[in-house]
């Protein structure tokens, strides 16, 4: 976001200068008016007819030029005042539309979107506050069809936040190349919709709206950046609490296992976490083994990044599809005003190429599944979202230190040996 600022005292003090040097030159021009005006006679030979021919051609080339220059200088500092008149009754007209806070109701197209460009009105004698939700698309999806906004509205919004109006907002939700080999690089993309989502803000809520903000996939990266710049504001001029609330779906920057939190080269600019500390309330859903949100902690447990490498077909695009039932199995945990949901999944995506054979797939699956399920768990976190994630490192064989302590407990309940046991087995 780039700002400009003015400041009309130092245009009028500016002015003032001009006009000192506007006199100065004219004093300068009046002064040369006679010596340029008043030529001689010539005498009566032909090179001193020339000579005064030319010199009073001079002399009206000179007047001329200065009469221009005069006029142009007070044309300059007519506008300069003109200017510093008009940002003067601009900053007026801004500071009286901020304390009276003009309803600028949203518009609602049938595609979705929302018109954020400037509005400038007359305040209202009475102002009726809405509830709106502005619902983002994901990567590829930068106009949220009605489809998609119904879905996720009436799963995801509607449960905690009734009576919201849903309105798509248009992001880029650009990511070269995949999205297209002239289209916005993945940067250039979240820059651009975090200026789009916080216009949309700023107008809904100096409109004294209530706003909710659903995020998906590369939109809840926008979320999270929109989450930081209005949490670094000065509490004067930040939207206010009571206003605004955040609804993250897929969060590449959910703490400890988002994708964006682990080092991916040419994302180092957006290498942080959706801030556990934030002002507003904030709901973020994760959908286990999806790799955007829910990302191996360790990419050396082989098992686990073939279960993630699965789970982007399998998995990422279903949040809009998911049941109230399937919501309602979510593991919740809350943080300050945040409430971290995550959705178990049945299946490993690391077998659902194996269910697609007919007739024996899923039954072997299901034979296969304990048995493999535990080695991809392990290359994961805690399987618990937030930032209490424990941030082991895993060691051979994919098992991480936790796992490895526990090994000999479990060794000596399978073995049928006395519980305490296996504190000799551990040797602690």
């Amino acid at each position: 976001m780039s700002f400009v600022i003015t400041a009309p005292d130092t245009l009028t003090a500016a002015a003032g200068d001009l006009q000192g040097i506007g006199s100065a030159i004219a004093a300068a021009d009046a002064a040369a008016a006679t010596p340029t005006t008043a030529v001689f006679p010539p005498a009566a030979d032909a090179v001193s007819v020339r000579t005064a021919s030319l010199f009073a051609t001079y002399g009206q080339r000179y007047q001329e030029i200065a009469a221009r220059a005069e006029a142009f200088h007070q044309q300059f500092v007519q506008t300069l005042v003109n200017s510093s008149d008009s940002y003067a009754q601009a900053e007026a007209s801004n500071a009286a539309a901020t304390q009276l806070a003009p309803a600028l109701p949203a518009q609602q197209t049938m595609t979705g979107s929302l018109s954020v460009a400037s509005q400038v009105q007359s305040a209202p004698t009475t102002t009726t506050s809405t509830n709106v939700a502005l619902i983002m698309g994901g990567t590829g999806n930068p106009q949220p069809t009605p489809t998609y906004v119904t879905s996720v509205y009436s799963t995801y919004i509607a449960p905690h936040y009734p009576g919201y109006s849903p309105v798509g907002l248009t992001t880029p939700e650009d990511f070269w190349p995949v999205t297209g080999l002239t289209s916005q690089t993945f940067g250039q993309s979240v820059r651009e919709g975090v200026t789009i989502l916080n216009n949309a803000i700023l107008t809904e809520t100096g409109a004294g709206n209530h706003v909710v903000v659903l995020g998906y996939s590369q939109s809840a990266t926008i979320a999270t950046l929109e989450m930081r710049y209005l949490d670094a504001l000065p509490a004067a001029i930040r939207p206010s609490s009571d206003l605004l609330s955040f609804v993250l779906l897929s969060d590449p920057n959910v703490p400890g296992t988002g994708i964006l939190t682990h080092f991916i080269p040419g994302f180092g600019a957006f290498h942080v976490v959706t801030p556990v500390d934030t002002l507003y309330q904030t709901a973020i859903y994760t959908l286990q083994y999806d790799p955007i949100a829910y990302f191996p902690r360790s990419i050396f447990n082989i098992p686990a990044d073939l279960n993630a490498l699965l789970g982007f077909p399998y998995l990422h695009g279903s949040y809009p599809t998911l049941s109230a039932a399937q919501i309602a199995t979510a593991i919740q945990t809350h943080i300050g005003v945040t409430t971290y949901y995550l959705i178990p999944t049945q299946n490993l995506p690391l077998l659902d190429p194996l269910r697609m054979i007919p007739i024996l797939g899923n039954p072997l699956a299901d034979l296969l599944q304990p048995f493999i399920r535990p080695f991809v768990d392990f290359g994961y976190a805690t399987g618990l979202p937030g930032p209490f994630q424990t941030l082991s490192v895993t060691v051979a064989g994919g098992l991480s230190p936790v796992a490895v302590q526990a090994l000999p407990e479990a060794l000596a309940a399978g073995l049928g040996l006395p519980p305490d046991l296996y504190v000799a087995i551990d040797g602690r």
